[in-house]
């Protein structure tokens, strides 16, 4: 049975004992340190390059030790037995496959590249935590449920826009129906002061804020 992926790299990695580096060319730097994927997915390749083998993928928030960087490129494993029959490496996944120095596949051994352009070195939020902080603060809003994503939004935008604080907004009890709007579905939050000059509408409808 073949055994790809992560396991399949720890099976393998820790069977080579002080492995050394089989990148000899272009201009290299020492480690980096811990990155973490900020994209969708990065594909993971058997050398700096995007013409060479992938052999996996590491997902979003996803963690890798930085070994070294090439370039735009850094690598993330030490070299680990390719599993070369007939010069084909069988981990690879998609796109070259050959067994040669020119794939990263030097004496049947490759390390793990990845693109620093999809890496990081600060871990990006989780949306899933971001999303329920969103959602508490305009957790006590009038018609909560039935508006649910508007208020989000509206509250969110006004965050990023410097008008509002997520604690003005919370300390408001969310987003309040206007009893002067019964022909549209107007609701208010006062972000500065509690005022008439701080009362802020929002349209559910359209997700226009104005004052």
């Amino acid at each position: 049975m073949r055994v790809t992926g992560l396991f399949a790299l720890v099976l393998v990695v820790g069977c080579n004992s002080a492995p050394t580096d089989s990148v000899e060319t272009g201009e290299v730097s020492d480690g980096k340190g811990k990155m973490w994927v900020t994209s969708q997915y990065t594909d993971r390749h058997t050398c700096a390059s995007e013409t060479c083998g992938v052999v996996g993928r590491l997902s979003f928030r996803e963690g890798a030790t930085i070994l070294e960087t090439e370039g735009d490129w850094a690598r993330i494993t030490q070299p680990y037995d390719a599993s070369c029959v007939n010069r084909i490496s069988e981990y690879v996944d998609e796109g070259n496959a050959n067994c040669t120095a020119d794939n990263g596949i030097d004496e049947g051994r490759f390390a793990e590249w990845v693109s620093l352009a999809d890496m990081s070195p600060t871990r990006p939020a989780d949306p899933a935590e971001s999303a329920a902080e969103s959602e508490r603060v305009v957790a006590q809003s009038d018609d909560y449920a039935q508006h649910r994503d508007a208020f989000v939004a509206a509250a969110n935008q006004l965050i990023a826009d410097g008008r509002c604080t997520s604690e003005e907004i919370e300390e408001m009890g969310g987003w309040v129906k206007s009893t002067n709007e019964r022909s549209r579905p107007i609701y208010f939050t006062y972000c500065g002061g509690m005022t008439t000059a701080n009362r802020l509408y929002l349209n559910v409808e359209t997700g226009e804020i104005y004052k």
